[in-house]
């Protein structure tokens, strides 16, 4: 027998109302109109189709019903304004799911129907971990359902009827609701009724977000109930309110109430009227949370605000941007990954909200910390410090500390454990014996990262955290005052005696700052042989206490390969990381080919060698060495494993394995900042830019103060085309000394049109990176039409590259393609094909080859460029492949055979989707004559603009972006768009300054006078 039909609880009163209700019987607010929402399956041909009235009244369903001959009814959850929902298993997949059933009255209008469908084939392109997933539309004997993705759990809103969330609990559901979001307007959708009802808790901890585009289906329908509002009061933003045209920061306003309930426990803008609280979010700022709950500390009252201002132009702009701030707040209020307590009422309780489509949560719960202190970090326009002084920042590492000791001691042993990161002083070595100095750290050190969630650093990793190599001893003082500026959480010391022929090893663990003591452990070694054993056993001890619940002996078994290793090998290994530290790359090179033949087995010491071998630019013997590292896997501990493996596809250019191999890493290690930031690159190397975009975030989440973690979020970011939150992340890197970032505060001033504004910072950069900067204004000058000035500073920025005691081949080679492009824009056919030899005559890389085959096949040297398109083909990498088909394509076009072109320009783009793929194929669509194919490419291009600042990461190239309005001017033309001509105007304003380009005369002639 199924369970009895739920009421309706209204958002605004919380009145019970009977099922099916549209309105509240005590305050005549609309009542919930969804309940769930989805993604995936095949939709039935006939799901638009209406039925008889007498169909649609008999719909209502029994336990043990089959729908579609495949699902099975369970029972009832529940009624909303859309429809039933059921819990069903899936015969065929035997799988439970939720079904939902159309009600009648919606089901009988076509165009309501009509709506649901294509709403729900936007919506289900949305797929991401934190949002559910709509399995099928289906049809059974004229029934209208839905199934979607079923999760034992509960609603946000059943939680918020019994209490407040504490401020880890409420900054983790908004981190997981976020990253649901940023999936969502990826692809464009919106979800318009976002609200605790729409969010649900698993009983792990796991945020899903529901009915995504079901909300719009309602919008330009027939009906016209009394009082029906698109979406739920409550939660509207203004502009949803007054009706006006929304997007994605509609969804960050509706977000900002749902994190001022969890946090206060009521909703902002309450008013006696449904028009009253609609009226008043348009008019004025809610009082800030902190003014209801003092204890609510007030950077995160901060967000909340800016998520709740009235003016869209005052929100944070992106999902992406107010992540970036969540993460880095759950960071410092010591959120764990799914460990938030969401079970109301007592411990033991397993109360479940009245109509929750969810069954009820596990009874575990985190202790909770006692209410912080208003923090000294204050969040504006981006999450930033202001610096009062040294001991502000000495206190905000001290609260960060508590926090990540209050969860270490009070955690359940079977929950995750949030990331942690270490400082490793030297030890104390008291024996004389100068083989133990820098050989006990690097052992525990990786004795700890044996440990998922520990991130360790010792003084062989100070570049790791953009900071000198330490001079003379690394005490324990110091590593606290580095821990304190870095943001590490916990310092760990040690010493060690001899006792005649025993050796008494000890270390201590405490709180940075505050020196709180979280442990202490002693071993005895009987001898020299068993001290680097005796080490793994203190690294245990360690483990056990942060909240590691490996066994000891798994502990050690991973270890047991290091130990085996000679005490000298380990040693000379240790002084080897620490040269490379330092930037010593010959001197670590010595001491681990000492390890080596000590030891020839050891294979970290000959990844070590392939790290010091590239950054002495001789990739060859990096990847040789990097190789005999794989000989010898079996002596590593398995994150070392696991990086090693990572290290030699990214050396080789395998990107897409480099990104398997990091991702498998991390699956195991979710604390490893390093392997984030190496998946990012290889991610953008993929161009797949939103992905790397969020592995870059989860970097600096972990450390915040690690600068070029900040530079290289603040690149990725450009690259999105999120020119703002670039800016602030390049503005917090340059404070944090990273001084490449004015080439991302270049790029952003790009993107926002403000080329003056890149000049200025191109000239800040030139003091950094001579080379580096004239590309940049090299690139800036051909993007404004300034072809001579763009081929003279390239000329004499080659020309520099070359001089010199180090000469940079690489870099002089990309001015010359450069230049070969910039020549054969002003018809300079000679000078261009000159350029283009001498680029290839210094470097054989993958985009040099690719520029100057373009060149070849512009100059009419097909012949030579398709030897090259060969060369690129033949290797195994998806980007040199990729290369060699739009350079076919690019021949095929010059020889008028567009048809072809576009066949291999979609091969091209099917391979690895780029921004040149898709202006090449515009530009063949466009020689077709197919005007709507090529309008639609020239707006991807577009819309994917940033990806074209570097076209080949770290190179500037915005001056490829202007012909794309051009072109799109051409399409638009073609079909005779009445607007067509703002196209070629766009193209002017950037480029008609110059005076020198061709394509000038052409647009003048085109546009109607």
């Amino acid at each position: 027998m199924g369970s009895p039909v739920q009421n309706m609880v209204c958002d605004k009163c919380r009145h019970s109302n009977p099922s099916g209700s549209l309105l509240c019987a005590k305050c005549h607010a609309s009542l919930p109109n969804e309940d769930v929402t989805v993604t995936g399956g095949d939709v039935a041909a006939d799901w638009s189709r209406v039925g008889s009235q007498e169909e649609l009244a008999a719909q209502s369903l029994a336990p043990g019903n089959i729908i579609a001959n495949r699902y099975e009814i369970i029972k009832l959850l529940g009624e909303g304004g859309m429809g039933a929902v059921y819990k069903a298993r899936d015969r065929e997949l035997d799988r439970l799911i939720a079904l939902k059933v159309i009600r009648p009255e919606l089901a009988g209008h076509p165009r309501v129907l009509q709506r649901f469908k294509q709403e729900l084939l936007l919506a289900r392109q949305v797929t991401h971990k934190n949002v559910i997933r709509i399995f099928d539309l289906g049809v059974s004997e004229n029934l209208k359902f839905i199934t979607m993705e079923f999760v034992e759990g509960r609603d946000l809103s059943s939680l918020l009827d019994e209490r407040k969330c504490t401020v880890p609990e409420a900054l983790d559901i908004i981190q997981q609701t976020c990253r649901a979001l940023e999936a969502a307007h990826g692809e464009s959708v919106i979800h318009r009724d976002l609200k605790p009802q729409n969010i649900m808790l698993s009983e792990g901890g796991k945020v899903s977000v529901m009915d995504f585009g079901l909300a719009r289906s309602l919008e330009s329908t027939a009906l016209t109930q009394a009082g029906a509002l698109i979406g739920t009061p409550a939660y509207m933003s203004p502009e949803q309110a007054l009706g006006n045209q929304l997007d994605a920061r509609s969804d960050l306003f509706s977000l900002g109430i749902i994190f001022y309930e969890m946090l206060t426990g009521v909703v902002p803008f309450k008013a006696e009227t449904v028009l009253a609280s609609m009226l008043k979010r348009t008019q004025g700022a809610a009082p800030p949370p902190i003014e209801l709950v003092p204890a609510i500390p007030k950077d995160v009252s901060d967000v909340v605000m800016k998520c709740l201002a009235t003016a869209p132009a005052d929100r944070y702009q992106s999902v992406g941007e107010l992540l970036s701030d969540v993460d880095i707040l759950a960071r410092e209020y010591g959120v764990a990954a799914s460990t938030m307590s969401l079970a109301g009422g007592a411990r033991g309780e397993n109360t479940a909200r009245s109509g929750s489509v969810l069954s009820t949560l596990s009874t575990f719960q985190l202790p909770q910390a006692p209410p912080a202190p208003p923090p000294l970090r204050m969040l504006g326009d981006s999450v930033a410090w202001k610096w009062i002084g040294a001991m502000i920042a000495l206190l905000v590492v001290a609260l960060a500390g508590v926090f990540a000791w209050l969860q270490i001691s009070g955690r359940s042993k079977s929950a995750p454990v949030a990331p942690m990161t270490l400082m490793i002083a030297d030890f104390s070595n008291h024996t004389g014996d100068a083989v133990f100095s820098g050989t006990l750290e690097s052992t525990l050190k990786l004795a700890l990262e044996g440990a998922s969630f520990i991130s360790a650093y010792d003084r062989t990793r100070m570049r790791d955290l953009g900071l000198k190599a330490v001079s003379g001893t690394l005490d324990e003082a110091q590593a606290q005052s580095i821990a304190a500026g870095q943001g590490l959480n916990v310092v760990v010391s040690g010493s060690l005696d001899r006792r005649g022929a025993e050796y008494r090893l000890s270390v201590r663990a405490v709180q940075t700052v505050t020196g709180k003591v979280i442990t202490t452990a002693e071993e005895t070694a009987p001898n020299k042989d068993q001290v680097l054993f005796a080490v793994t056993k203190l690294g245990t001890a360690v483990r056990k206490a942060l909240g590691d619940a490996t066994s000891e002996s798994a502990q050690r078994l991973s270890m047991e390969t290091l130990t085996a290793a000679s005490l000298e090998a380990v040693h000379e290994y240790a002084a080897g990381l620490d040269a490379l530290s330092s930037g010593k790359f010959q001197d670590a090179q010595q001491h681990l080919s000492r390890a080596l033949d000590l030891d020839p087995n050891f294979g970290m010491a000959y990844t070590v060698m392939a790290s010091a071998a590239r950054n002495l630019g001789r990739q060859q013997d990096a990847e040789k060495y990097i190789r005999e590292a794989l000989k010898h896997i079996d002596r590593m501990t398995e994150r070392e494993r696991y990086r090693t493996r990572a290290y030699l596809y990214l050396l080789t250019g395998d990107h897409q394995k480099c990104v398997d191999e990091y991702g498998a890493l991390l699956e195991k290690y979710p604390s490893d900042s390093g392997a984030y930031t190496n998946i990012s690159v290889c991610l953008l190397h993929l161009h797949n830019v939103p992905k790397a975009l969020e592995q870059a975030r989860r970097a600096v989440a972990i450390l915040p103060k690690r600068a070029i973690y900040r530079g290289n979020l603040a690149m990725d970011l450009a690259y999105s085309g999120d020119s703002q939150a670039a800016a602030k992340e390049a503005a917090e890197a340059l404070k944090l000394g990273y001084a490449n970032s004015y080439l991302h505060q270049a790029y952003a001033s790009l993107l926002e049109d403000q080329p003056s504004q890149a000049a200025d910072a191109y000239g800040k950069f030139e003091k950094v990176n001579p080379s580096d900067a004239a590309a940049g204004l090299a690139d800036l000058a051909l993007y404004e039409g300034r072809l001579s000035d763009a081929v003279k500073t390239l000329e004499a920025g080659a020309a520099a590259d070359m001089a010199g005691r180090k000469p940079d081949p690489d870099a002089a080679s990309t001015k010359y393609w450069t230049l070969a492009s910039v020549q054969l824009l002003r018809a300079q056919h000679g000078p261009a094909l000159a350029a283009a030899q001498r680029a290839l005559d210094l470097s054989k890389g993958v985009p040099t080859r690719f520029v100057v085959a373009q060149v070849y096949v512009a100059l009419g040297e097909i012949a030579k460029a398709r030897e090259l398109a060969t060369g690129l083909s033949s290797e195994l990498q998806i980007e040199p492949q990729a290369f060699a088909k739009l350079i076919e394509g690019e021949a095929a076009l010059k020889e008028k055979n567009a048809r072809g072109a576009v066949q291999l320009f979609t091969e091209a783009n099917n391979l690895l989707d780029t921004w040149i793929g898709r202006f090449d194929l515009g530009r063949a669509y466009l020689e077709m004559g197919a005007f709507p194919e090529a309008d639609s490419e020239f707006d991807r291009c577009i819309k994917r603009r940033g990806e074209a600042l570097s076209l080949f990461l770290d190179l500037p190239t915005y001056g490829y972006f202007p012909p794309v309005y051009y072109y799109q001017g051409r399409a638009r033309e073609g079909m005779k768009s009445a607007g067509f001509a703002e196209s070629y105007k766009r193209y002017l304003s950037i480029r008609g300054k110059g005076g020198e380009d061709p394509l000038l005369a052409d647009i003048r002639h085109r546009i109607p006078k």
